[in-house]
């Protein structure tokens, strides 16, 4: 049959349209095999593989005894905050068997302990900050080995209240041989509700904590609920990452959906990965550890008794606190692990209870679920924290540590900006993306999500499982901001809604120009402009261009660039009483991470032109301290007896304190020295080169000016030893920074770029 003009055109369209749509899902599939295989020989998977490693084998154990052969196929997924992998042969769920087996451990512990005749002593205090609230009923082994936890938490102020809710096996015979607890026996099992507010009732600690028997603290949990319980007044509850005991994720805090079903966030993933790693608002966290005001406690009437024996009582009670204007949260720091369903008689009976508090709890709570997300429909990403509407991405190379220098410190106090007017910020490392969890944290808010071990490789997936999910995107440095116009111009429709900020940081062809002249290559003006029009075309692409300074901000506007901001540095004061005379040595601060890099050029200088001049006036007893870390053999090398390197170091106050005077012979950079603005802010002069003194737009006078060698070590000796000169300069520099340096200041210019992406 011969196809008309009109129907073979269209049959060809949509021929085209299909290979378009296959081409499109072989890519998707390709990059869902690619992160597969990364996730693989990621870290924490490998660090998890052990635990994996048993549990399969007591499934295929279990198999084999069922006379079954193991299917090799992964387990399918949960049930939101239910184990529902039941077989229909047996009843038993898919960890029973897993259950089983360290069950016999905790039995086997439990046993030894009992025939020992020994006392388990746990910490009481006459004025407790917190009491523990457990209630039992059976299952010793898991409340003994709940309890060990208990007692490692000597560092804080505990009273631990027991209900025995007429246990039938050895729980009375453990709960004999405690010290330091207030136990109460009910003569019938009056189930979980009931018992909680009856433990309440009799408490005295000025927070309470909601406890599972069959849960472990993991050591630092109950410290860090209670720093973040306290840390402010609106804070009405602090809930815990719970890890299940095949070290999956049980949940992160937890989503209620408009029809008043739940879902604990995460579950079944890493505990461990980004997504679990950060504080955040959460609709309710699992009463298996639940922090919360005792004085809130009372004044809400604890857990409502329609929903006893158990189930949906900390949701209702989360949700009753969301009303009164209390927030709940998900701490990160406060991690147990939990054994689930170890007083139900079966999964299927928790389900169905669950089923049917889960009527009452929508009728409850009709009018505030009306704003919630629909389950199945809404995205369970945007669902999983609360007050987190206005999303910010952050493009860098690495975490923005103070102690790199480089314009980190600069973009870390962007971060905390940002933070301060509501946003919620995720920090993407797009080269250096490996850091432990510690050091990550270690001078950022734990409310910053940080999706660290992915890089660069992995960005593209990342935006893919994001899109629609942040309002802006703020991009530092011109390398980072290539690989994102990549990826406008690939996914056009991924950003049609996303404000594009592109924070340039400074303007590296300048350094470079620099650096070639020190090498003798000087580049031709030609050459210059080439290469500055090239990096100044990167923000053709952005919404809005920050800029360090004015004059790096008037070369955008000069090169058709119009939406330029200004953001310097925020800096706070700092100064210390010590005078002039108590003061001895020099300083340079400054992260040396290579060889080639600004900081390592202008030690190796330093060290072989200036500090020998210095010392031949002054004595070799003149100190040199380079604080921060060091990666340059050259710098090591040259560093004779009276150079001191400290390393990094979390706190400078002590460095600064000591030093009377700062050095900075920086011969090639560009942007704003962040490291002469934080010295004058610390009350101590410094003697710069003209090139950092150009950048600042000081003179002589609020810092002493060397121009080569001679001059540069002349500054030195002079206001080494001329205490009126030093403090006249050290009051000069503070003035300037108290003027261009203020958190104020520097909030201002954020506010007005975060203002402007919000009309947009």
């Amino acid at each position: 049959m011969t196809l008309k003009p009109d129907e073979n055109r269209k049959q060809q369209e949509s021929m085209r349209a299909l290979r378009q749509e296959l081409a499109i899902r072989a890519k998707e599939l390709a990059d869902q095999k690619w992160v597969f295989e990364q996730f693989l020989k990621s870290p924490s998977w490998r660090l998890t593989y052990p635990i994996r490693w048993i549990a399969n084998h007591l499934r295929n154990l279990r198999s084999t005894i069922d006379g079954r052969q193991s299917s090799n196929r992964p387990n399918e997924p949960a049930l939101p905050a239910i184990d529902a992998t039941e077989t229909a042969e047996t009843g038993i769920d898919s960890g029973a068997t897993l259950k089983l087996a360290l069950t016999s451990q905790y039995q086997i512990w439990l046993g030894s302990f009992l025939s020992s005749g020994s006392k388990l002593e746990i910490a009481h205090s006459e004025n407790p900050k917190v009491s523990i609230l457990l209630v039992l009923h059976n299952r010793a082994e898991l409340t003994f080995a709940c309890l060990r936890s208990i007692a490692e938490c000597r560092t804080e102020e505990l009273e631990v209240i027991i209900v025995d809710n007429a246990s039938s096996d050895d729980t009375s015979k453990l709960l004999d041989r405690l010290c330091g607890v207030h136990v109460i026996r009910n003569s019938r099992n009056l189930n979980f509700l009931l018992a909680a507010n009856q433990a309440a009732l009799v408490a005295h600690g000025e927070h309470i904590l909601l406890l599972n028997n069959d849960a472990q603290l993991l050591p630092g949990t109950l410290r860090n609920a209670l720093l973040t319980l306290t840390s402010a007044p609106n804070i009405g509850a602090v809930g815990a990452r719970i890890v299940l005991l095949d070290g999956s994720l049980q949940e992160a805090g937890s989503i209620v959906w408009s029809d008043g079903s739940c879902l604990g966030y995460g579950r079944g993933d890493d505990p461990l990965a980004p997504e679990y790693m950060f504080r955040r608002d959460v609709d309710y966290c699992s009463g298996a550890f639940l922090l919360t005001p005792r004085r809130v406690w009372k004044e809400l009437g604890g857990f409502d008794e329609s929903f006893q024996p158990a189930y949906y009582e900390e949701a209702d009670y989360c949700m009753r606190l969301w009303k009164r204007g209390l927030r709940v949260v998900y701490e990160p720091g406060a991690v147990i692990v939990h054994y689930e369903f170890a007083s139900s008689v079966s999964t299927a009976s928790a389900i169905q209870l669950q089923i049917e508090h889960q009527r009452v709890f929508a009728e409850r709570h009709r009018d505030a679920l009306k704003d919630q997300g629909s389950s199945g429909v809404a995205d369970e990403l945007a669902a999983r924290s609360r007050n987190a509407n206005d999303r910010i991405l952050f493009l860098d190379d690495r975490v923005p540590h103070v102690w790199l220098g480089s314009g980190f410190p600069r973009a870390r106090s962007l971060i905390l900006s940002l933070l301060k007017y509501g946003c919620f910020v995720t920090i993407f490392p797009l080269s250096e993306g490996n850091e432990s969890w510690e050091a990550v944290y270690s001078d950022l808010p734990r409310e910053v999500e940080v999706m660290t071990g992915l890089g660069s490789a992995l960005f593209e997936m990342f935006m893919r499982s994001r899109k629609d999910y942040y309002s802006s995107i703020v991009v530092s440095r011109p390398h980072n901001m290539k690989i994102l116009q990549a990826m406008l111009h690939l996914h056009p429709d991924w950003f049609e809604q996303v404000h594009i900020i592109y924070d340039a940081e400074s303007l590296f062809t300048h350094r470079d120009t620099l650096l070639k002249k020190i090498a003798g290559e000087s580049w031709s003006d030609q050459k210059i402009q080439e290469a500055l029009n090239e990096e100044i075309q990167l923000a053709s692409s952005a919404d809005c261009v920050i800029s360090v300074s004015e004059k790096e901000g008037s070369a955008f506007s000069e090169n058709g660039i119009r939406n330029v901001h200004i953001v310097g540095h925020s800096v706070e004061i700092s100064l210390h009483p010590a005078s002039f005379e108590q003061r001895s040595g020099l300083l340079f601060v400054g992260a040396i991470h290579s060889e080639e890099s600004p900081n390592a050029d202008s030690m190796v200088w330093f060290l072989t032109e200036i500090l020998p001049r210095v010392q031949a006036q002054l004595g070799n007893n003149v100190q040199l301290t380079i604080a921060g870390v060091n990666n340059s053999a050259r710098v090591r090398k040259l560093a004779g007896p009276s150079v001191h390197f400290t390393g990094h170091l979390q706190d400078l106050t002590e460095i600064y304190a000591n030093a009377r005077l700062f050095v900075a012979p920086t011969r090639y950079a560009a942007g704003l020295p962040h490291k002469i603005h934080e010295a004058a802010a610390r009350g101590i002069p410094v003697v710069a080169t003209p090139l950092l003194a150009s950048q600042l737009n000081w003179t002589e006078g609020e810092l002493a000016i060397g121009a080569d060698a001679i001059d540069f070590a002349e500054r030195c000796i002079e206001l080494y030893t001329d205490p009126a000169k030093w403090l006249r300069l050290r009051d000069a520099a503070l003035k300037r920074v108290r003027a261009e340096c203020s958190n104020e200041i520097f909030d201002r210019a954020v506010e007005e770029i975060l203002s402007e992406a919000r009309r947009n």
